[in-house]
């Protein structure tokens, strides 16, 4: 008969074996139906929304997911997967600096991220008990482990980007994050694990954390869909994200400058909880588009400018798309990505405190788009393991 751990993949539970056959088929009837919970990060929507497909996945297979977040990551969830149950799981969520480096803030945060990280983690433990997980999915939240369950860490950043001073940091920034990372089980990065690739050195440089990592490819809730562009032409189509007050800055000057354009243009707020469509001359501002509705206007939009968040680029890519990319001040992720696409001649970016919307229109027809990318087998496959 297969040993216990087999059949259920925890590496917690010993090793023993089943002498009766009956009782060896019940427990194989329990690997039918686990207990998952996914736990995206409360900064911005893109740890949601990049766990769309991981979730479909799961309900697929016959899981009961458990949806644990907070805030607008909740919101948009609640409404993309009604059916599901969810726990409001708070955490630490940072206020982005209208001016300077957001390394330096999160230095300075960092005794009150461990303190918020220690509550979720323990608030984390009795969800296990009181739902009876078998899995837990944590999307960069680090704190998000058990030594009850089988835990899996996924990030696009291994390494963690800092620049100028910063950098000295860098040591101590990688043994911390590790140290956590080291905590879970299994680690998935949502990227190819060659050329080409949206993270670089993000994630494809340096030794990994632990031994059992896995590149699932990226992770867009718009994979795999046969949506038609739009019937409406949109010529500008302004994507904003991420925390305040950043988010709000981005969107008042794109919309100002859109307002003195003769661009047709829609900005999507990125806000799940709010409704109401507002028509400002030219501009469309619409707070939120189920997923169906938005990749129909990603299609149909002759220019897309965004964030260069993570998950935005792993979205666009779906599509092969050409966009202008803006980093919110003092992320040195996101100048370091859209740095990278700039010079890869993939796509245009400027600064936020030059962005110059009559400029970007015209450079940005010298790029080439993001590499379209498809469906991967890699997470169905991980996936599948757990169930084994």
């Amino acid at each position: 008969l297969p040993t216990a751990d087999r059949i259920l993949p925890n590496k917690h539970i010993q090793t023993f074996r089943f002498p009766i056959v009956i009782f060896h088929s019940f427990v194989v009837g329990l690997e039918l139906e686990k207990n998952i919970l996914v736990c995206p990060l409360d900064w911005g929507l893109g740890h949601a929304t990049r766990m769309v497909p991981v979730i479909e996945i799961f309900v697929r297979k016959g899981a009961n997911v458990f949806l644990a977040a907070d805030n607008r990551p909740l919101a948009f969830l609640r409404q993309r997967f009604p059916g599901l149950p969810f726990v409001r799981f708070p955490g630490f969520v940072p206020v982005y600096p209208e001016k300077g480096s957001m390394t330096r803030t999160m230095l300075m945060d960092f005794p009150k991220m461990r303190k918020s990280a220690e509550k979720s983690h323990a608030l984390l433990q009795d969800l296990i008990d009181e739902k009876k997980i078998d899995v837990v999915i944590s999307d960069n939240r680090y704190e998000m482990h058990s030594c009850k369950v089988y835990s899996v860490f996924v990030t696009h950043q291994i390494h963690i980007h800092t620049s100028g001073l910063q950098k000295l940091a860098n040591p101590i920034i990688r043994l911390t994050a590790n140290s956590y990372i080291r905590e879970y089980d299994e680690l998935w990065i949502p990227d190819m694990p060659g050329e080409p690739n949206l993270s670089g050195v993000l994630s494809h440089s340096g030794k990994m954390p632990i031994g059992n990592t896995h590149f699932i490819g990226p992770l867009s809730r718009f994979a795999g869909m046969n949506t038609e562009p739009s019937q409406e032409s949109v010529d500008l189509l302004v994507l904003v994200s991420g925390p305040e007050p950043q988010r709000s800055l981005f969107e008042k000057m794109l919309i100002d400058q859109a307002l003195r354009s003769s661009l047709k243009a829609v900005v999507l707020q990125g806000k799940p909880e709010a409704s109401g469509i507002e028509q400002k001359k030219n501009v469309k501002i619409i707070p939120h588009l189920p997923d169906g509705e938005l990749a129909a206007l990603i299609r149909s939009a002759k220019l897309v400018v965004s964030r260069p968040g993570y998950s935005t680029l792993m979205d666009l890519a779906v599509f092969g798309k050409k966009a202008v990319f803006v980093p919110t001040p003092g992320q040195t992720e996101q100048e370091y990505l859209a740095r990278r696409l700039f010079e890869k001649g993939m796509a245009f970016t400027q600064k936020q405190a030059q962005f110059n919307l009559k400029e970007a229109v015209s450079r940005v027809q010298g790029f080439s788009g993001l590499f379209k990318t498809g469906n991967s087998t890699k997470l169905e496959e991980r996936i599948e393991k757990l169930f084994r």
